[in-house]
């Protein structure tokens, strides 16, 4: 091979080198995102749990309680 070509060709595999590592660094940034999601979603989920409880006590009590001219 010449001497042209073979330069070629490294900075071909140095290029892709530099694409897989920033595929892997991605990837690993898009796993971490999902984890962060997941538990982002669950802990919206219990506060909605807990706002839904609140407001059903509030309301039984507000319910059971007579009016102030009773």
């Amino acid at each position: 091979m010449n001497e042209q070509v073979e330069k070629s060709l490294e900075k071909i595999e140095a290029v892709i080198s530099e694409l897989l590592r920033n595929s892997e660094d991605l990837s690993d940034v898009v796993a971490a995102q999902d984890k962060e999601i997941s538990r982002i979603k669950d802990s919206l989920q219990w506060l909605l749990e807990q706002e839904f409880e609140r407001q059903n006590i509030e309301n039984t009590a507000t319910a059971e309680k007579p009016p102030p001219h009773w």
